[in-house]
């Protein structure tokens, strides 16, 4: 119902709002900017928190919890997406981290019995997508808000249906039964599974078949490196929120298989494989997860960078782009086919950070701000570019792009400090 009253107090007293106003962006701003950043940089990381706030939502109707959608300015971006949410969480988490706490809360607020997180929400429940899940990181954007808050509470409120989630992958994502997963979908198809990947149309997918696990649960014949190195990393982050919630922890690691199970050596790089053995060897941005999950050898990473820092591969003009620059599939607007997605480039100079590449992924970074168009100016941050030029694609406004600039803001011109690598 609407309030007449607020609006009415609001009219009798604006200076107090106004200054209110104020004190709250002023908030946001002095928990994210830095001292030691370029005022064009810092320009950036206040569109980035901008976009994040635009896009918040109260709850209402189907929507539990507040969140934050995608795109105020797209009309089917109105709901909450699982690895969105997972990631503006992340992000939100150092300044507005109520919001960051009710956004982890609305997707779980739909947690399936078997554990799943569904693909996305929406205040009308009818058009929810549960056909499919999203990539697992609701760990990550837990523990990014307990570092943030110290938040013991939050903590063991979700540690039992992050457990949940994280078990149900092995029950309904494990063909057979070997402790890799694959990517699939509740209905069996193959565009569903494709959409669990959240890359809908990458060409690692484009001879993929489908599988049956169960009735409920099919898989693509191939798993996924990004997915077992998110599991792996989901592992870790479990094992320490374990401690804070003062909870068991009995689960099986798999991260010293992963790291060698989806690695060439003959090309020295990640790739998913087939449930025969055979590698899918179509270099792509998947392989960006094991550096970001800190899973992968020093050895493997001093390959991979022989690819990393190749300018007709991954050394575009924008950095990092879903698929190797010189596949013959390579599209610069192909959606999920060669544009730049910024959680994917996120992923890959964090990952180069964490194995002590400061200096690479510095100046990646400066490229991503530097050459994208519009984001020093006036422009609004979108969902994706054009990997050769920086041009704005898709959706304007897109909040994971927000979040993942603000990562790298955080991180730019530091050390990453990793114990064992």
């Amino acid at each position: 119902m609407f309030d007449f009253g607020a609006i009415a107090k609001m009219q009798s007293n604006p200076s107090g709002f106004i200054n209110k106003h104020y004190q709250c962006w002023n908030g946001y701003l002095e928990k994210v900017l830095r001292s030691d950043m370029p005022e064009e940089y810092d320009r950036i990381a206040v569109k980035a928190v901008v976009t994040l706030i635009a896009n918040w939502r109260s709850s209402r109707a189907g929507l539990l919890h507040d969140g934050v959608v995608p795109s105020h300015a797209v009309g089917y971006f109105m709901g909450f997406w699982a690895w969105d949410s997972w990631k503006h969480a992340a992000a939100l988490a150092d300044f507005a981290p109520e919001l960051a706490k009710n956004q982890v809360r609305a997707m779980f607020d739909y947690q399936m019995d078997n554990g799943m997180i569904i693909d996305c929400i929406y205040t009308d429940i009818r058009e929810n997508n549960a056909r499919d899940s999203k990539p697992p990181l609701a760990a990550w954007a837990v523990n990014k808000i307990f570092e943030a808050t110290a938040d013991t509470a939050f903590v063991e409120e979700m540690y039992p249906q992050l457990l949940h989630y994280y078990h149900w992958w092995y029950l309904d994502r494990d063909h057979d039964s070997n402790g890799i997963c694959e990517f699939g979908s509740v209905d069996g198809t193959i565009e569903a599974a494709a959409w669990e990947s959240g890359m809908d149309n990458a060409i690692r997918f484009d001879c993929a078949k489908m599988v049956k696990n169960s009735d409920t649960a099919w898989s693509f014949d191939q798993e996924s490196v990004d997915l077992n190195a998110f599991l792996a990393y989901e592992y870790s982050l479990l094992k320490k929120l374990a401690v804070v919630a003062k909870q068991p922890f009995n689960e099986k690691e798999y991260a010293d298989i992963i790291s060698t199970y989806f690695y060439d050596k003959e090309s020295g790089f990640f790739f998913d494989k087939k449930l025969d053995g055979t590698f899918v060897k179509e270099p792509g941005s998947e392989a960006y997860i094991p550096f970001w999950a800190g899973i992968a050898t020093k050895e493997q990473m001093k390959e991979a960078m022989k690819l990393f820092t190749d300018s007709t591969k991954f050394s575009t003009y924008i950095p990092f782009p879903t698929v190797a620059a010189d596949n013959p599939k390579f599209m610069p607007r192909g959606y999920w086919r060669g544009p730049i997605w910024l959680d994917q480039t996120y992923f890959a100079i964090s990952g180069l950070r964490r194995y002590g590449y400061v200096e690479e992924a510095d100046a990646y970074t400066r490229q991503v701000f530097d050459r994208l168009h519009g984001l020093k100016g006036d422009g609004a941050i979108h969902e994706n570019y054009e990997t050769y030029t920086g041009k704005q694609l898709k959706a304007p406004h897109f909040s994971w792009s927000a979040a993942h600039l603000l990562m790298l803001y955080e991180e730019y011109n530091r050390r990453a400090s990793v114990a064992g690598l």
